[in-house]
């Protein structure tokens, strides 16, 4: 590892080593009675995580209120996150790195207001709503795939992913 590699993994894990930190400060009571509870009773501690995660969801998919639909149990996805993590993945191998995580993000808000208005809504977006954006403005946005026209082609992606259809 060159002494550039070595400097920036030093500053990364300094970094991400305050955070954890300042986290753990910020709510000592609540780390130290996990924590106890982790030492003295592992499993319990991951029942009750398990418990502690289904419970939000629950409220979560009550606050986000998707109704009822074929892909309405996608929701659990892009609460935990790995909805946009698979096509931060999917794009970073198909578009190259550059704004995959933009693209990603598009898609998932953009499929959470499918969800919400139960319809099919294309993914391709252009400059025409950005006001600092003077010409070209009928190009497609940087955020917006190339590669997935649609929400309900992005949703049957994932599923095909998720269940191992692929």
């Amino acid at each position: 590892m060159s002494k550039y590699e070595e400097d920036i993994k030093m500053i990364l894990n300094s970094i991400t080593d305050n955070f954890s930190k300042e986290i753990v400060d910020e709510n000592k009571e609540e780390f130290f009675r996990m924590k106890t509870l982790y030492e003295s009773d592992t499993s319990e501690f991951f029942s009750r995580l398990w418990s502690a995660r289904l419970h939000l969801n629950t409220m979560l998919k009550q606050i986000i209120n998707i109704p009822s639909q074929k892909n309405m149990h996608i929701l659990e996805y892009v609460i935990n996150g790995l909805y946009e993590h698979f096509f931060d993945t999917l794009i970073e191998k198909t578009e190259g790195v550059s704004c995959s995580s933009d693209k990603s993000k598009f898609i998932t808000e953009i499929t959470l207001k499918a969800l919400k208005e139960n319809k099919n809504l294309s993914l391709y977006d252009d400059y025409t709503n950005c006001e600092c954006i003077k010409e070209n403005k009928q190009d497609q946005a940087y955020w917006s795939p190339k590669t997935i026209k649609d929400t309900d082609t992005a949703m049957k992606m994932f599923w095909d992913w998720y269940l191992l259809r692929v």
